[in-house]
């Protein structure tokens, strides 16, 4: 990692932190939303979501909300390990379709995943990662 990391902007910082908080809010509204209907209820996929995927978003939103906050308080480790990571959140969410609630939700947490990912990597590479 850089040892420099005076230049890294907190806009960049912020972006990251609120895409992979609208991406988490979104799934979680597609978790309920779809747990309300008889079709999708009772499915694995759903279940899936609810108990494995669900709240290890939520846990992992929760460390980039306070890592971004750290940041503003001149700690950019933690946030540029996160970003690191999220890079590959397409692949962690492997097994997990973004389908569990119907095509038209599955289209929008795409966007929102991609989001998380694009400004995940766009941290990374004002930090100097590769």
């Amino acid at each position: 990692m850089p040892e420099d990391l005076a230049g890294i902007p907190a806009a960049l910082v912020d972006r990251f932190a609120k895409a992979s908080a609208e991406f988490v809010e979104a799934v979680g509204e597609a978790v309920a939303e779809a747990a309300l209907n008889p079709e999708l209820a009772g499915t694995p996929t759903l279940q899936t979501w609810l108990t494995k995927a669900l709240p290890l978003l939520h846990e992992q939103n929760a460390s980039i909300q306070t890592a971004a906050e750290h940041f503003s308080q001149d700690e950019a480790r933690s946030i540029l390990t996160l970003a690191e990571d999220k890079r590959g959140l397409a692949k962690d969410l492997d097994g997990f379709p973004l389908t569990f609630a119907g095509p038209e939700h599955a289209k929008s947490l795409e966007s929102l995943e991609t989001a998380v990912v694009v400004a995940a990597y766009k941290l990374c590479e004002a930090a100097g990662i590769r």
